[in-house]
């Protein structure tokens, strides 16, 4: 008896399952030819302009497409982290953050890591005040300490937008430093309006 009852769930529990799966993989394929064009649908934490937090899925470029924009607006800056993009991104996305805040900060911060403490590559005025100065390894070390700090002492503790950040990041600022953020902010969304779908 217990045998066919058993049997009796087990069977329609395998279809379910089964069809469910096959219903997945199909749309993963049909997914994937998205990832050449100009977006994709994700959820992220979003900073618009004004510094309001959107925790809506939205269209964002993919990920070929920030690596084109972040590389165009930073070769306009002609600064360093041209070079360490894929990092910028790849942090971004592991600790949920708009893509465009860490470079965003950078160029507030140090004109995009051209004026900075030598060999710190601390381009994020990262625990630097007074004579206190933070040093990293790399640049990759830098975003990726920079980007766990923004998500776990700043994002969870309800700081959502830069005008909250600023109050923590540099409370002397009174807001020019979330202004200029917003304002970069603003112009890597330019490069995204104007990036041509591939």
């Amino acid at each position: 008896m217990k045998l066919i009852i058993l049997s009796l769930f087990w069977f329609p529990t395998t279809v379910i399952l089964l069809t469910l799966s096959m219903l997945t993989l199909l749309n993963f394929e049909r997914y994937q030819s998205f990832f050449g064009q100009k977006s994709v649908k994700r959820e992220i934490i979003y900073f618009d302009n004004q510094g309001k937090l959107n925790l809506t899925t939205s269209r964002i470029p993919s990920q070929d497409a920030r690596i084109a924009i972040l590389k165009k607006f930073l070769n306009e800056y002609k600064s360093p982290l041209v070079e360490v993009v894929d990092d910028i991104i790849r942090q971004s996305d592991i600790y949920g953050l708009d893509y465009a805040l860490i470079p965003a900060i950078a160029m507030q911060e140090s004109g995009g890591c051209k004026v900075l403490p030598p060999d710190s590559h601390n381009c994020w005025g990262f625990g630097i005040y007074g004579d206190k100065k933070v040093y990293f390894g790399s640049y990759d070390e830098a975003i990726n300490a920079v980007a766990k700090t923004i998500k776990e002492a700043y994002i969870k503790k309800g700081l959502t937008n830069p005008t909250l950040v600023e109050d923590r990041w540099t409370p002397s600022s009174k807001g020019n430093w979330s202004y200029s953020v917003n304002f970069f902010i603003g112009k890597i969304r330019e490069y995204e309006r104007n990036y041509p779908a591939t």
